[in-house]
Formats: C-alpha cells, structure tokens, sequence
C-alpha cells in the first residue's frame, strides 16, 4: 500500500511533460512525413489550454477534496452501508468514476451547451498526442462534478479517485497519438479498455462516428449500452468539418468559439 500511496503522490504533470516528449520523438520518428515545426506550432495551440487547466487546478483540487473529506467524515455513501473488502471498494470505486464520466461523456454531445464546449477538443483536423491538451476549461469543472456526485452516492474512497487518474493521464495522452497501433493490441486489451484505435474513432470527422466510443478508461460502457462504433484508423478523417482551415485551429480562435453560432456539418447515413 506505501507503494502504491508513493506512485499516486508523484506529480502528474511531471508524468505528462515526459509523456508528451516521449510521444512527440515516436511520432516524427513513425511519421516521417510530418514537419517537425508544424508538430511545434501545433504543441504550442494545445498546450496553452493545458495552462488554463492549470490555473484552475487549485479550485478543481479544493472540489475533490473537500467533497471526500466530508464523505470520510460522515461515513456517506452505499459503499459505507456494506461491509465489502477494501480492495473491492477501491476498484468498484474506479470503475463507477468512469462510468460517470462515460454519461457526462454523451450529456457533451448531446446538449448544445456543452456541445460548444467540447467541441474544442475534437475540432482538432491534426490529432496527435498533444490534442490531449486541448480541453476546454469549464469541461473539467462540471465532468469533476459528475464525478463527485457519484462519489457521494456511492461513498467512492479518495484512493479511488487518485487511481483513476494515474490511470487516465497516460492513457488519454495514448489515446491520441497519431500512432496507429497493431490490431493484436485491439484483441487482448479491446475486451475492457478503449484503445488508441478506438478511442480515434470517436475523433472521425463524420458524426456518426463522432457520436460513439465514449468510454474514458474502459469500452465495456459503449458495448453494453451500444454506442461502440468502429473504423480501420487508416480511413479516419479528424476534426469537424464546420473547423476546417488553419484559421480556425488557432488557440485564440478556439478559446472564443464556444461562443460563436457554428453550424455543426453532418453526414446523411439513412
């Protein structure tokens, strides 16, 4: 347990820094035909999101632990009515968050609102490990209220919560590296996790693709409730259409366009 406490206490954004250097050497070296300034110019967009979310780390860190403080202190929650093994706890706890995230995930897409917002992430027409940055900040406050929520409900332990994300940091940054992996790792790892190929999917360019996949950590969401969806990777188009052109991918264009009326472009697939 001291060494699992050691590995969730570590940094995360000293783990995201390395990953993000390490992704960025395997992709120029896998995709020759990328231009190493372009990936740099289109690290900078991104990565100036990834300040913002810093700036509101202090209130989003104060939520959380507030929130597990006061369910710790009031022994609140299903989880502290039964009398289960901690390990038990600390995993249905895991998977819970991420099924919150899974719901709030489609609640993004289905609602105009929050459609604005999250349209940010995936109007990216280049993506690759840095497009993992790119989030809208209010995305994080009210997808961490959804987590909280279940957390509440349910009595999810903080150690819980600091799991998921150990988990979710690599794994999203992997998630859209422009890598394309080999389907062996679809196979063995496919069953339960969203993979890297699954998880571009959900950034086609169509819609119908689009609106599928929105498993965070785990898939078995998106099979159980049928929104799984898949495509060869080599014949995904990334980006909305309605984002197309430099113009529209910078990062002062992007931080004002939850604001602006954009007509979202679909495909007809009756």
């Amino acid at each position: 347990m001291d060494t699992i406490n050691t590995l969730l206490a570590f940094d995360t954004n000293y783990i995201l820094v390395a990953l993000l250097v390490l992704f960025f050497m395997l992709e120029t070296f896998f995709n020759r035909s990328e231009r190493v300034g372009s990936k740099i110019n289109h690290l900078i967009n991104n990565g100036l999101f990834q300040l913002l979310a810093i700036a509101i780390g202090s209130i989003l860190g104060w939520m959380a632990v507030s929130t597990f403080s006061w369910i710790e202190a009031n022994n609140f929650g299903l989880f502290n009515l039964i009398d289960m093994p901690y390990w038990l706890k600390i995993t249905l706890g895991v998977f819970l968050i991420d099924f919150a995230d899974y719901w709030f995930h489609i609640l993004d897409h289905k609602s105009p609102l929050l459609w604005r917002q999250h349209r940010v992430h995936h109007s990216d027409t280049h993506m690759d490990a840095s497009t993992s940055l790119r989030t809208f900040p209010t995305e994080l406050i009210y997808f961490l209220i959804g987590e909280l929520i279940i957390s509440v409900l349910f009595g999810i332990d903080i150690m819980s919560m600091s799991i998921f994300f150990f988990i979710l940091v690599p794994l999203f940054i992997l998630h859209h590296t422009s890598i394309e992996f080999p389907a062996w790792v679809d196979r063995g790892f496919g069953w339960l996790f969203v993979t890297p190929n699954y998880h571009k999917v959900h950034h086609e360019q169509d819609q119908y693709y689009t609106d599928s996949n929105y498993g965070t950590i785990f898939i078995i969401w998106d099979k159980l409730f049928g929104t799984f969806k898949f495509k060869p990777v080599s014949e995904i188009k990334y980006g909305l259409k309605e984002f197309v052109g430099p113009e529209k991918q910078s990062f002062l264009y992007q931080l004002r366009s939850p604001f602006l009326s954009t007509k979202k472009i679909t495909e007809d697939h009756t």
